[in-house]
């Protein structure tokens, strides 16, 4: 049975970080707003769970019931197959679903399609739900899943990176304390803590930090692993992964990682591609390990294994590290990309990879995914006021339709299209993509 977290989840959990700060509420009008905008839907809720209820967080739509509403009953919300499934969950037409006939209190919201994604903890808890709804019927499309998934894990990213709640009286050693007992300086500890989440601790009413035994024993294990002559990254990835002893040089992770994608439990592969983003850089992570794992899982399957599974499960377990690294939002500095595969493409990860650069770049990096028209691109670029739209194809006849459709598109002068991936003349690194937009 999965708990509920402890920390500044709870609460969430408890409802009370639904208006607590005007923080908070700015934050989640932003994220319902954007919903709204990207998927066109004239109502988005995000909502907190709190045992049989979810809170209302923020709300867009119409004043006539949303603005009444605090909260819903989950035994009577759509919302209650998403937060039990863990996973997304969809809906076209309600009135055609035999899942959703017993829920009627749903219904007389003329809630007619629906698309929820749950806010998942990274202990996989569910704490609330993020939705967008039409009140017509609505073939809800691979992107607009996507697009909710990414802007709820930017709800979770926000939450898991608020500080602690103040407890009174909470008990646990300073500092000071953790230095004497561990023969770590202070300043080195309050770097470890910040960089690799190393220290994880609790505030007392008055903001002090305090550390319990636990935080103890990692930064021992630490110290003794930096003894043994590993470098803190390396030392703070295995501490994070628990198990994982793979080699920290690029061509030992990547070994490792095509061995391990022939374990279809998954877990060590998983394991082994955070290690790889954790000890090495973006661009390096998928252009020395996670591309040329790629290329040896796929030449295998070509030349007659059985390997088409172990691409998919390694596919998935990059995917979805890089999906993770992008829902770390930030405010941006630098402008906006908006960042697409053309019509016809499937193959997303080095634009994938590029998104997640542009972002820690100082970028909003606004990614749509796969095979996305180059309509709803531009359409999505138009109304955010893109600085950037980056669009990607891998073959030459998806490029050359990719660049015949550009022609005919109707985009702002002001607006800076690059047109990257495999089927261009001479393809850049991702980190050269990086730094010639920092001119733009």
């Amino acid at each position: 049975m999965t708990t509920a977290p402890t920390s500044v989840l709870q609460q969430a959990v408890a409802g009370r970080v639904r208006v607590h700060e005007a923080r908070d509420k700015r934050v989640f009008d932003r994220l319902t707003r954007l919903v709204s905008a990207l998927l066109e839907a004239p109502v988005s809720l995000l909502q907190i769970r709190d045992e049989d209820q979810l809170l209302f967080a923020s709300f867009v739509g119409p004043d006539d019931p949303w603005s009444t509403l605090t909260e819903f009953p989950l035994k009577d919300a759509y919302c209650q197959f998403a937060i039990g499934a863990r996973a997304p969950f969809v809906v076209e037409d309600s009135r055609k679903d035999p899942r959703l006939c017993d829920l009627p209190r749903t219904a007389a919201l003329d809630v007619v399609a629906y698309l929820g994604v749950p806010l998942l903890t990274a202990a996989d808890y569910p704490i609330g739900i993020l939705c967008a709804i039409d009140f017509e019927p609505r073939a809800w499309s691979e992107r607009d899943v996507t697009v909710v998934e990414e802007l709820a894990g930017t709800v979770m990213a926000y939450l898991e990176a608020r500080p602690a709640p103040a407890k009174a009286g909470a008990s646990g050693l300073n500092i000071a304390a953790v230095s004497k007992r561990t023969g770590i300086g202070a300043d080195t500890l309050r770097k470890w803590e910040r960089r690799y989440g190393v220290l994880r601790p609790n505030r007392t009413t008055g903001g002090q930090r305090r550390y319990d035994e636990k935080d103890v024993a990692r930064v021992e294990w630490l110290r003794d692993r930096l003894t043994e002559g590993l470098r803190i990254g390396e030392a703070a990835a295995l501490l994070a992964d628990d198990a994982t002893t793979a080699p920290s040089s690029t061509s030992g992770l990547r070994d490792a990682i095509v061995e391990a994608a022939k374990d279809p439990d998954g877990r060590q592969l998983t394991a082994l591609v955070e290690q790889a983003f954790t000890l090495h850089d973006v661009e390096t992570a998928v252009e020395e390990i996670a591309a040329p794992a790629l290329r040896t899982v796929g030449d295998r399957w070509h030349e007659g294994g059985a390997a088409v599974g172990e691409e998919h499960l390694l596919t998935e377990a990059i995917r979805s590290h890089l999906r993770g690294l992008l829902a770390d939002r930030r405010s941006p500095v630098r402008g906006t990309a908006v960042l697409a595969c053309g019509p016809g493409e499937r193959h997303e990860l080095g634009l994938l990879a590029l998104a997640v650069l542009l972002q820690a770049d100082g970028w909003l990096a606004v990614y749509l995914g796969a095979d996305v028209p180059l309509v709803s691109s531009a359409a999505i670029a138009n109304r955010m006021g893109a600085d950037v739209l980056c669009l990607s194809a891998s073959t030459s006849d998806l490029l050359a339709d990719l660049e015949g459709r550009l022609k005919e598109a109707e985009l702002p002068q002001t607006m800076h299209v690059l047109v990257g991936g495999a089927a261009t003349k001479s393809p850049q690194r991702l980190n050269e993509v990086v730094v010639g937009l920092r001119s733009v």
